[in-house]
């Protein structure tokens, strides 16, 4: 698998199920170029996010296994952040505390709730306003300054909760939000697991995302060994389909590229 990155997944200090050791070897297994473990940080107390107490065991592990594996595979460093409305202040000095190669904002929160675990709330409101809040969070994340990649688009569809109307003018206003602040999109293939079955974001915001020169790069969002680099053959397929010819690649939050 020579020209792949992943740089989207979650240890045991987060909700994984492996080490990043572990992890790693995976995707030397797997023959990724680089591989970058992501764990979850939230600033609202949550039982999927790294606790405090673990983020210097995090910072040293991964410069640890930074310097073992280097010539096996590029090991990078980053972390999911939820972006939460109202604490950017807080976010930021977080961030900026880590010796990070790249952060991916997430919106997993609507308010307290917790909208991708928690299913109790569906059906408060129609599909259509719960979109509308969901792409204001992700145009809010976009633009706060605080990330480098936005996590998977629209996660807000995990459920198999879908709009009641075409959303597409919602959806362009948040990808037009994201090329001004100029920011990466992920493919995350993690989606197709899930009960949308589906690329997160959709085959057609990729392509949409790919008009717009919108960069991208492809995660997995994986939780386990086995599911490093997972469906990567469809996703490539894909991309190529649209005519991308290159991933963003990331090293101490500056871009690079690598051809696919």
């Amino acid at each position: 698998m020579i020209g792949m990155t992943d740089y989207h997944m979650h240890s045991i200090l987060s909700d994984g199920k492996n080490s990043y050791e572990e992890m790693i070897k995976a995707g030397i297994d797997k023959g990724l170029d680089e591989i970058g473990i992501s764990d979850h940080v939230c600033l609202k107390p949550t039982p999927w996010a790294i606790s405090t107490i673990d983020i210097p065991v995090m910072c040293e592990q991964m410069q640890i296994l930074k310097d073992r594996y280097q010539d096996q595979i590029k090991v990078k460093f980053g972390i999911e952040m939820d972006y939460l409305d109202g604490m950017e202040e807080p976010i930021s000095q977080l961030i900026n505390s880590l010796p990070l190669d790249y952060v991916i904002g997430s919106v997993h929160f609507i308010g307290d709730w917790n909208f991708d675990s928690d299913k109790s709330l569906y059906g408060k409101w129609s599909n259509d306003r719960l979109y509308e809040m969901y792409y204001d969070l992700v145009q809010k994340a976009a633009n706060s300054g605080l990330f480098d990649i936005i996590g998977h688009l629209d996660i807000i569809k995990k459920f198999r909760v879908y709009p009641e109307s075409d959303q597409s003018k919602l959806i362009e206003e948040t990808l037009q939000t994201i090329k001004k602040n100029n920011l990466v999109v992920e493919l995350n293939t993690g989606g197709i697991d899930r009960p949308c079955a589906d690329f997160t974001p959709s085959p057609a915001i990729i392509e949409e995302c790919y008009h717009q020169h919108i960069p991208l790069t492809l995660t997995s969002d994986a939780h386990s060994t086995t599911q490093v680099a997972r469906h990567f053959e469809s996703a490539v397929e894909l991309l190529k389909k649209i005519g991308v010819e290159e991933l963003t690649t990331f090293d101490k939050r500056n871009r690079g590229s690598l051809k696919i």
